[in-house]
Protein backbone atom coordinates (compact mmCIF):
# COMPACT_ATOMS: atom_id res chain seq x y z
CA UNK A 1 0.00 0.00 0.00
CA UNK A 2 2.84 2.60 -0.58
CA UNK A 3 1.22 4.54 -2.96
CA UNK A 4 -2.28 4.42 -0.35
CA UNK A 5 0.04 4.82 2.46
CA UNK A 6 2.08 8.23 0.91
CA UNK A 7 -1.54 9.54 -0.17
CA UNK A 8 -2.79 9.49 3.58
CA UNK A 9 0.49 10.90 5.16
CA UNK A 10 0.74 13.35 2.65
CA UNK A 11 -3.37 14.51 3.55
CA UNK A 12 -2.17 14.06 7.01
CA UNK A 13 0.79 16.23 6.24
CA UNK A 14 -1.32 19.15 4.84
CA UNK A 15 -3.33 18.85 8.39
CA UNK A 16 0.11 19.02 9.87
CA UNK A 17 0.38 22.70 8.27
CA UNK A 18 -2.06 23.64 10.81
CA UNK A 19 0.07 22.69 13.63
CA UNK A 20 3.28 24.54 12.10
CA UNK A 21 1.06 27.76 10.61
CA UNK A 22 -2.42 27.66 11.40
CA UNK A 23 -4.48 28.37 14.23
CA UNK A 24 -7.92 27.44 16.97
CA UNK A 25 -11.53 27.51 16.12
CA UNK A 26 -13.25 25.00 14.09
CA UNK A 27 -16.37 24.54 11.83
CA UNK A 28 -16.91 21.37 10.34
CA UNK A 29 -18.20 17.71 11.47
CA UNK A 30 -15.47 15.30 11.72
CA UNK A 31 -16.26 14.99 15.38
CA UNK A 32 -20.02 14.52 14.67
CA UNK A 33 -19.98 12.43 11.50
CA UNK A 34 -17.84 9.85 13.75
CA UNK A 35 -20.99 8.85 15.18
CA UNK A 36 -22.01 7.46 11.59
CA UNK A 37 -19.35 5.53 10.58
CA UNK A 38 -18.82 4.18 14.16
CA UNK A 39 -21.82 1.92 13.43
CA UNK A 40 -19.29 -0.07 10.80
CA UNK A 41 -16.58 -0.13 13.14
CA UNK A 42 -15.83 -3.42 14.99
CA UNK A 43 -16.17 -2.25 18.76
CA UNK A 44 -13.05 -3.83 19.18
CA UNK A 45 -10.89 -1.48 17.32
CA UNK A 46 -8.27 0.40 19.16
CA UNK A 47 -8.00 3.28 17.42
CA UNK A 48 -10.50 5.74 15.38
CA UNK A 49 -8.77 8.52 13.69
CA UNK A 50 -11.00 11.05 11.64
CA UNK A 51 -9.48 13.24 9.08
CA UNK A 52 -11.25 16.55 7.60
CA UNK A 53 -10.19 16.06 3.86
CA UNK A 54 -12.78 18.50 2.34
CA UNK A 55 -10.64 21.29 0.86
CA UNK A 56 -13.86 23.62 0.90
CA UNK A 57 -14.19 23.31 4.63
CA UNK A 58 -14.49 26.24 6.61
CA UNK A 59 -11.40 23.94 9.14
CA UNK A 60 -9.30 23.84 5.65
CA UNK A 61 -10.01 27.38 4.40
CA UNK A 62 -9.10 28.65 8.54
CA UNK A 63 -6.06 26.79 8.36
CA UNK A 64 -4.99 28.00 4.76
CA UNK A 65 -5.52 31.10 5.77
CA UNK A 66 -3.44 30.94 9.10
CA UNK A 67 -0.62 28.79 6.38
CA UNK A 68 -0.80 32.41 4.87
CA UNK A 69 0.76 34.22 7.18
CA UNK A 70 3.64 32.07 6.57
CA UNK A 71 6.31 33.69 4.06
CA UNK A 72 7.30 30.32 3.37
CA UNK A 73 3.71 28.75 2.49
CA UNK A 74 4.01 28.41 -1.28
CA UNK A 75 7.43 26.74 -0.71
CA UNK A 76 6.22 24.47 1.65
CA UNK A 77 3.37 23.33 -0.30
CA UNK A 78 5.41 22.86 -3.33
CA UNK A 79 7.42 20.41 -1.80
CA UNK A 80 4.23 18.46 -0.90
CA UNK A 81 2.91 18.57 -4.69
CA UNK A 82 6.87 17.53 -5.60
CA UNK A 83 6.60 15.03 -3.18
CA UNK A 84 3.59 14.00 -4.75
CA UNK A 85 4.81 13.80 -8.07
CA UNK A 86 7.43 11.38 -7.18
CA UNK A 87 4.59 8.78 -6.46
CA UNK A 88 2.95 9.78 -9.63
CA UNK A 89 0.07 11.49 -7.51
CA UNK A 90 -1.50 14.79 -8.55
CA UNK A 91 -2.11 16.84 -5.45
CA UNK A 92 -5.10 18.60 -6.99
CA UNK A 93 -6.54 16.60 -9.88
CA UNK A 94 -5.98 13.18 -8.12
CA UNK A 95 -5.76 12.96 -4.18
CA UNK A 96 -8.36 15.42 -3.28
CA UNK A 97 -11.06 13.64 -5.66
CA UNK A 98 -9.90 10.72 -4.75
CA UNK A 99 -11.29 10.84 -1.07
CA UNK A 100 -14.43 12.13 0.89
CA UNK A 101 -15.65 14.68 2.73
CA UNK A 102 -14.47 13.01 6.11
CA UNK A 103 -11.97 10.15 5.87
CA UNK A 104 -11.08 7.66 8.87
CA UNK A 105 -8.12 5.27 9.81
CA UNK A 106 -9.61 2.29 11.84
CA UNK A 107 -6.83 0.56 13.62
CA UNK A 108 -8.18 -3.19 13.93
CA UNK A 109 -5.32 -4.57 16.51
CA UNK A 110 -1.27 -3.52 16.89
CA UNK A 111 -0.79 -6.84 15.42
CA UNK A 112 1.42 -7.28 12.27
CA UNK A 113 3.70 -4.33 12.40
CA UNK A 114 0.49 -2.26 12.40
CA UNK A 115 -0.50 -3.22 9.26
CA UNK A 116 -4.12 -3.97 10.10
CA UNK A 117 -5.56 -0.65 9.41
CA UNK A 118 -8.60 -0.09 7.41
CA UNK A 119 -9.21 3.65 5.81
CA UNK A 120 -13.00 4.73 5.06
CA UNK A 121 -14.47 7.67 2.77
CA UNK A 122 -16.86 8.50 0.65
CA UNK A 123 -14.76 9.51 -2.62
CA UNK A 124 -15.66 12.46 -4.69
CA UNK A 125 -14.79 10.76 -7.58
CA UNK A 126 -14.57 7.06 -7.64
CA UNK A 127 -12.43 6.66 -10.98
CA UNK A 128 -9.56 9.00 -9.16
CA UNK A 129 -9.51 6.48 -6.27
CA UNK A 130 -9.79 3.13 -8.55
CA UNK A 131 -6.58 5.20 -10.29
CA UNK A 132 -4.73 5.83 -7.19
CA UNK A 133 -5.06 2.41 -6.26
CA UNK A 134 -3.97 1.33 -9.32
CA UNK A 135 -1.01 2.38 -9.50
CA UNK A 136 -0.16 1.09 -6.02
CA UNK A 137 2.88 -0.61 -5.99
CA UNK A 138 1.41 -3.33 -3.62
CA UNK A 139 -2.29 -5.25 -3.98
CA UNK A 140 -5.07 -3.34 -2.18
CA UNK A 141 -8.47 -4.12 -2.11
CA UNK A 142 -11.76 -2.28 -1.73
CA UNK A 143 -15.15 -3.43 -0.37
CA UNK A 144 -18.30 -0.98 -0.28
CA UNK A 145 -19.78 -0.90 2.97
CA UNK A 146 -22.91 0.71 4.07
CA UNK A 147 -22.00 3.74 1.65
CA UNK A 148 -18.53 3.32 2.88
CA UNK A 149 -15.47 2.41 0.58
CA UNK A 150 -13.40 0.45 2.65
CA UNK A 151 -9.38 0.20 1.56
CA UNK A 152 -7.31 -2.83 3.09
CA UNK A 153 -4.33 -4.40 2.05
CA UNK A 154 -6.05 -7.87 1.64
CA UNK A 155 -9.41 -9.11 1.69
CA UNK A 156 -8.44 -10.74 4.74
CA UNK A 157 -8.30 -7.82 6.65
CA UNK A 158 -11.58 -6.67 5.58
CA UNK A 159 -13.28 -9.78 6.44
CA UNK A 160 -12.40 -9.54 9.92
CA UNK A 161 -13.52 -5.77 9.84
CA UNK A 162 -16.75 -6.17 8.22
CA UNK A 163 -17.70 -9.52 10.45
CA UNK A 164 -21.09 -9.14 12.05
CA UNK A 165 -20.57 -8.47 15.97
CA UNK A 166 -20.43 -5.57 18.18
CA UNK A 167 -19.98 -2.20 16.59
CA UNK A 168 -18.34 0.89 17.96
CA UNK A 169 -21.54 2.66 18.18
CA UNK A 170 -22.81 0.41 20.32
CA UNK A 171 -20.12 0.97 23.03
CA UNK A 172 -21.30 3.18 26.14
CA UNK A 173 -17.28 4.29 26.36
CA UNK A 174 -17.97 6.09 22.29
CA UNK A 175 -20.95 7.46 23.12
CA UNK A 176 -19.56 8.93 26.39
CA UNK A 177 -16.26 9.76 24.32
CA UNK A 178 -18.51 12.10 21.41
CA UNK A 179 -19.50 14.82 24.40
CA UNK A 180 -15.93 14.75 25.21
CA UNK A 181 -14.47 15.97 21.44
CA UNK A 182 -15.12 19.74 19.50
CA UNK A 183 -17.68 18.77 17.08
CA UNK A 184 -15.44 20.59 14.27
CA UNK A 185 -12.27 19.94 13.78
CA UNK A 186 -9.28 18.85 11.30
CA UNK A 187 -8.39 15.58 13.13
CA UNK A 188 -10.29 14.02 15.77
CA UNK A 189 -9.43 10.87 17.04
CA UNK A 190 -10.87 7.85 20.20
CA UNK A 191 -8.54 5.56 21.85
CA UNK A 192 -10.71 2.16 23.05
CA UNK A 193 -9.30 1.87 26.74
CA UNK A 194 -9.88 -2.59 26.85
CA UNK A 195 -7.72 -3.28 23.95
CA UNK A 196 -4.87 -0.86 25.00
CA UNK A 197 -4.60 -1.61 28.46
CA UNK A 198 -4.22 -5.54 27.01
CA UNK A 199 -1.55 -4.34 24.72
CA UNK A 200 0.40 -2.63 27.14
CA UNK A 201 0.28 -5.51 29.56
CA UNK A 202 1.43 -7.82 27.08
CA UNK A 203 4.43 -4.89 26.50
CA UNK A 204 5.66 -4.48 29.46
CA UNK A 205 8.14 -6.88 30.96
CA UNK A 206 6.95 -9.27 33.55
CA UNK A 207 6.24 -7.92 37.05
CA UNK A 208 6.20 -4.52 35.85
CA UNK A 209 1.92 -4.08 35.88
CA UNK A 210 1.31 -0.25 36.88
CA UNK A 211 -2.62 -0.64 36.62
CA UNK A 212 -2.89 -0.73 40.28
CA UNK A 213 -1.61 2.57 40.78
CA UNK A 214 -2.90 3.93 37.38
CA UNK A 215 -5.84 2.12 36.78
CA UNK A 216 -7.87 1.00 33.77
CA UNK A 217 -7.94 3.40 30.88
CA UNK A 218 -11.43 3.20 29.69
CA UNK A 219 -10.94 5.57 26.80
CA UNK A 220 -9.70 8.51 25.28
CA UNK A 221 -10.47 11.18 22.87
CA UNK A 222 -9.21 14.20 21.42
CA UNK A 223 -9.16 17.08 18.86
CA UNK A 224 -6.84 19.43 16.57
CA UNK A 225 -9.12 22.63 15.29
CA UNK A 226 -7.91 25.35 13.54
CA UNK A 227 -9.36 28.37 14.00
CA UNK A 228 -8.39 32.84 13.64
CA UNK A 229 -5.53 33.05 16.28
CA UNK A 230 -3.75 29.93 16.79
CA UNK A 231 -4.10 25.63 16.58
CA UNK A 232 -5.68 23.76 19.38
CA UNK A 233 -5.23 20.41 20.82
CA UNK A 234 -7.84 19.01 23.43
CA UNK A 235 -7.59 15.79 25.34
CA UNK A 236 -9.69 14.21 27.45
CA UNK A 237 -8.99 10.65 29.33
CA UNK A 238 -11.33 8.22 31.68
CA UNK A 239 -9.75 5.97 33.88
CA UNK A 240 -11.10 3.32 36.31
CA UNK A 241 -9.27 2.76 39.66
CA UNK A 242 -6.40 5.49 39.23
CA UNK A 243 -5.09 6.73 42.27
CA UNK A 244 -4.62 10.12 42.86
CA UNK A 245 -0.77 11.54 41.58
CA UNK A 246 -1.19 15.17 41.91
CA UNK A 247 -1.61 16.99 44.75
CA UNK A 248 -1.93 20.98 45.09
CA UNK A 249 -0.99 23.81 42.76
CA UNK A 250 2.71 24.02 41.02
CA UNK A 251 5.57 26.26 42.12
CA UNK A 252 4.29 28.71 39.14
CA UNK A 253 3.95 31.26 41.27
CA UNK A 254 7.43 31.13 43.08
CA UNK A 255 9.23 31.26 39.21
CA UNK A 256 10.34 34.96 39.11
CA UNK A 257 9.08 37.37 36.36
CA UNK A 258 11.09 36.97 32.93
CA UNK A 259 10.96 33.31 32.24
CA UNK A 260 10.19 32.49 28.79
CA UNK A 261 9.93 28.91 28.30
CA UNK A 262 8.36 26.86 31.31
CA UNK A 263 7.79 23.40 32.48
CA UNK A 264 6.26 22.38 35.58
CA UNK A 265 4.30 19.72 37.42
CA UNK A 266 1.97 20.28 41.12
CA UNK A 267 3.27 17.62 43.67
CA UNK A 268 2.88 13.83 43.66
CA UNK A 269 2.64 11.15 45.24
CA UNK A 270 5.49 9.11 44.00
CA UNK A 271 4.64 6.08 46.73
CA UNK A 272 1.11 5.95 45.74
CA UNK A 273 2.05 5.98 41.75
CA UNK A 274 4.54 3.14 42.69
CA UNK A 275 7.22 5.33 40.22
CA UNK A 276 10.28 4.07 41.67
CA UNK A 277 9.20 0.36 41.32
CA UNK A 278 8.22 1.29 37.84
CA UNK A 279 11.34 2.83 37.05
CA UNK A 280 13.81 -0.09 38.73
CA UNK A 281 11.63 -2.64 36.82
CA UNK A 282 12.18 -0.45 33.53
CA UNK A 283 15.71 -0.30 33.63
CA UNK A 284 16.63 -3.77 35.37
CA UNK A 285 13.87 -4.94 32.27
CA UNK A 286 16.55 -2.97 29.65
CA UNK A 287 19.58 -4.77 31.36
CA UNK A 288 20.97 -1.66 33.59
CA UNK A 289 20.43 -3.19 37.03
CA UNK A 290 23.34 -1.00 39.17
CA UNK A 291 21.83 2.78 38.68
CA UNK A 292 21.10 3.30 42.06
CA UNK A 293 24.56 1.82 43.01
CA UNK A 294 26.76 3.77 40.27
CA UNK A 295 25.00 6.83 41.18
CA UNK A 296 24.87 6.23 45.79
CA UNK A 297 21.32 7.21 45.48
CA UNK A 298 18.08 5.29 45.51
CA UNK A 299 15.31 6.17 43.03
CA UNK A 300 13.24 6.83 45.80
CA UNK A 301 15.72 9.61 47.15
CA UNK A 302 16.03 10.87 43.74
CA UNK A 303 12.05 11.17 42.99
CA UNK A 304 11.68 12.83 46.38
CA UNK A 305 13.10 15.78 45.34
CA UNK A 306 10.43 16.24 42.68
CA UNK A 307 7.80 14.82 44.82
CA UNK A 308 6.50 18.15 46.06
CA UNK A 309 6.65 19.59 42.92
CA UNK A 310 8.94 20.94 40.07
CA UNK A 311 9.57 24.26 37.87
CA UNK A 312 11.99 24.19 35.30
CA UNK A 313 12.69 27.29 33.43
CA UNK A 314 14.93 29.47 31.54
CA UNK A 315 15.44 33.38 31.46
CA UNK A 316 17.29 35.59 29.84
CA UNK A 317 21.63 36.15 30.98
CA UNK A 318 24.26 37.90 29.28
CA UNK A 319 25.52 35.21 26.84
CA UNK A 320 23.49 32.16 27.30
CA UNK A 321 20.09 31.64 28.92
CA UNK A 322 19.75 31.20 32.99
CA UNK A 323 17.90 27.41 33.22
CA UNK A 324 16.48 26.85 36.87
CA UNK A 325 15.21 23.67 38.68
CA UNK A 326 12.92 24.87 41.37
CA UNK A 327 11.83 21.97 44.04
CA UNK A 328 9.52 21.85 46.87
CA UNK A 329 10.73 19.12 48.74
CA UNK A 330 9.38 17.77 52.25
CA UNK A 331 13.06 17.49 53.43
CA UNK A 332 15.24 20.51 52.63
CA UNK A 333 18.52 19.16 54.35
CA UNK A 334 18.09 15.42 53.05
CA UNK A 335 17.52 17.09 49.49
CA UNK A 336 21.29 18.68 49.52
CA UNK A 337 22.69 15.28 50.74
CA UNK A 338 21.49 13.99 47.68
CA UNK A 339 22.32 16.39 45.67
CA UNK A 340 25.60 16.39 47.27
CA UNK A 341 25.76 12.68 46.63
CA UNK A 342 25.23 13.34 42.48
CA UNK A 343 27.71 16.03 42.72
CA UNK A 344 30.42 14.14 43.98
CA UNK A 345 29.68 11.56 41.53
CA UNK A 346 30.06 14.04 38.66
CA UNK A 347 33.12 15.23 39.61
CA UNK A 348 35.16 11.96 40.59
CA UNK A 349 36.51 12.01 36.43
CA UNK A 350 37.38 16.06 36.76
CA UNK A 351 35.51 18.90 37.87
CA UNK A 352 35.10 20.55 41.73
CA UNK A 353 32.26 21.19 44.19
CA UNK A 354 33.17 24.15 46.58
CA UNK A 355 30.87 25.94 48.70
CA UNK A 356 29.41 29.60 47.97
CA UNK A 357 26.71 32.03 48.99
CA UNK A 358 24.36 33.79 46.66
CA UNK A 359 22.06 36.70 48.72
CA UNK A 360 22.29 34.90 51.87
CA UNK A 361 21.57 31.27 50.48
CA UNK A 362 24.46 28.93 51.24
CA UNK A 363 24.86 27.01 48.34
CA UNK A 364 27.20 24.91 45.99
CA UNK A 365 28.59 25.59 43.32
CA UNK A 366 30.05 22.57 40.69
CA UNK A 367 32.60 23.41 38.21
CA UNK A 368 32.34 20.59 35.28
CA UNK A 369 34.54 21.91 32.82
CA UNK A 370 33.13 25.07 31.04
CA UNK A 371 30.13 24.29 32.81
CA UNK A 372 28.94 25.40 36.28
CA UNK A 373 25.97 24.55 37.99
CA UNK A 374 24.87 25.74 41.72
CA UNK A 375 22.56 24.52 43.87
CA UNK A 376 21.22 25.68 47.43
CA UNK A 377 18.07 25.66 49.70
CA UNK A 378 16.14 29.11 50.51
CA UNK A 379 12.74 29.60 52.04
CA UNK A 380 11.71 25.79 51.97
CA UNK A 381 12.92 25.18 47.91
CA UNK A 382 15.75 24.05 46.49
CA UNK A 383 17.40 25.35 43.35
CA UNK A 384 19.24 24.10 40.60
CA UNK A 385 21.11 26.58 38.40
CA UNK A 386 23.11 27.36 35.80
CA UNK A 387 23.62 31.03 36.75
CA UNK A 388 24.02 32.93 40.56
CA UNK A 389 20.81 35.37 39.60
CA UNK A 390 18.74 32.27 39.90
CA UNK A 391 19.20 31.54 43.20
CA UNK A 392 19.71 35.57 43.56
CA UNK A 393 16.23 35.90 41.91
CA UNK A 394 14.51 33.42 44.76
CA UNK A 395 16.47 35.04 47.36
CA UNK A 396 14.85 38.40 46.95
CA UNK A 397 11.75 37.89 45.84
CA UNK A 398 9.89 39.70 43.32
CA UNK A 399 6.89 39.46 40.44
CA UNK A 400 6.94 35.84 39.36
CA UNK A 401 5.49 34.68 36.03
CA UNK A 402 2.43 34.03 36.70
CA UNK A 403 2.17 38.39 36.98
CA UNK A 404 4.13 38.62 33.36
CA UNK A 405 1.89 40.29 30.48
CA UNK A 406 3.37 37.80 28.06
CA UNK A 407 2.12 35.07 30.39
CA UNK A 408 -1.01 36.78 30.85
CA UNK A 409 -1.83 37.15 27.06
CA UNK A 410 -1.01 33.79 26.58
CA UNK A 411 -2.84 31.94 28.55
CA UNK A 412 -6.20 34.43 27.51
CA UNK A 413 -5.61 33.33 24.04
CA UNK A 414 -5.46 29.41 25.15
CA UNK A 415 -8.85 30.07 26.84
CA UNK A 416 -8.10 27.59 29.87
CA UNK A 417 -10.39 27.18 32.36
CA UNK A 418 -10.15 28.47 35.98
CA UNK A 419 -9.12 25.48 37.42
CA UNK A 420 -7.08 24.60 34.96
CA UNK A 421 -3.09 23.82 36.00
CA UNK A 422 -0.69 25.45 33.28
CA UNK A 423 2.18 22.30 32.87
CA UNK A 424 4.47 23.95 30.12
CA UNK A 425 4.66 27.53 28.20
CA UNK A 426 6.82 29.28 25.89
CA UNK A 427 6.83 32.82 24.89
CA UNK A 428 7.73 32.07 21.15
CA UNK A 429 8.75 35.28 20.44
CA UNK A 430 11.43 36.02 22.55
CA UNK A 431 13.26 32.12 21.93
CA UNK A 432 12.95 33.17 18.40
CA UNK A 433 14.99 36.64 19.82
CA UNK A 434 16.93 34.43 21.65
CA UNK A 435 17.97 31.92 18.46
CA UNK A 436 19.10 35.14 16.49
CA UNK A 437 21.26 36.27 19.39
CA UNK A 438 22.84 32.98 19.95
CA UNK A 439 23.50 33.01 15.79
CA UNK A 440 25.37 36.59 16.71
CA UNK A 441 27.39 35.19 19.50
CA UNK A 442 28.67 32.47 16.46
CA UNK A 443 29.21 35.60 14.08
CA UNK A 444 26.42 33.87 11.99
CA UNK A 445 23.00 35.26 11.42
CA UNK A 446 19.97 33.25 11.55
CA UNK A 447 18.56 32.27 7.86
CA UNK A 448 16.33 35.36 7.27
CA UNK A 449 14.19 32.85 5.20
CA UNK A 450 13.76 31.01 8.91
CA UNK A 451 13.51 33.95 10.79
CA UNK A 452 10.58 36.00 8.62
CA UNK A 453 8.69 32.29 9.14
CA UNK A 454 9.34 32.02 12.33
CA UNK A 455 7.54 35.22 13.30
CA UNK A 456 4.39 34.58 13.21
CA UNK A 457 4.82 31.97 15.88
CA UNK A 458 3.35 34.23 19.99
CA UNK A 459 3.33 31.66 22.36
CA UNK A 460 2.68 27.87 23.19
CA UNK A 461 0.82 26.82 26.28
CA UNK A 462 -0.49 23.10 27.40
CA UNK A 463 -2.58 22.97 30.47
CA UNK A 464 -5.14 20.63 32.33
CA UNK A 465 -7.27 19.47 35.05
CA UNK A 466 -6.06 16.15 36.56
CA UNK A 467 -7.54 17.05 40.01
CA UNK A 468 -9.87 13.56 39.00
CA UNK A 469 -6.91 10.95 38.16
CA UNK A 470 -10.21 9.13 36.29
CA UNK A 471 -11.09 12.35 34.47
CA UNK A 472 -8.25 14.17 32.82
CA UNK A 473 -8.73 16.93 30.30
CA UNK A 474 -5.63 18.66 28.63
CA UNK A 475 -5.34 21.21 26.11
CA UNK A 476 -2.55 22.56 24.21
CA UNK A 477 -2.57 26.16 21.98
CA UNK A 478 -0.19 27.60 19.84
CA UNK A 479 -0.81 30.85 18.98
CA UNK A 480 -0.10 32.75 15.89
CA UNK A 481 -0.03 36.71 15.17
Amino acid sequence: MRTMRSSLIALSALLCLAVVGCGGGSTNTAGSVAGDVAGIVPASAPVLIALETDPDSDQWQQADELLSKFPGKERLLAEVREGLADEGIDLDDELLPAFGDETYIVVLDFENGGDNVVALTKPRDKAKLTQLLEESDEDTVTREIDGWTAIAENTATLDRFAAAGDKLADADWFGEAQERVEEDALVTFFANGAPINDALKKSLPEGCDVSAQQGELQYAAGTMTAGDDGVRMRFAAKSEGAKQGLDGESLLSEVPSGAYAYLGSPAFDTAGLGLSEQLRCALESGGIPDVEDELGVTYDEILDLFAGGLGLYLRPAALIPEITLLLDPEDDAKSLDVLDTLAKKATDFGGRVQRTTVSGTEAREVRLGPVTILYGANDGHVAVTTARAGIEALAEGGPSLADDDAFKDATEAADMGEDDEVFAYLDLRRIVDLADDIAGFAEQDLPREARENLEPLESFVVWGDASDPNDVEVGAFLQIG
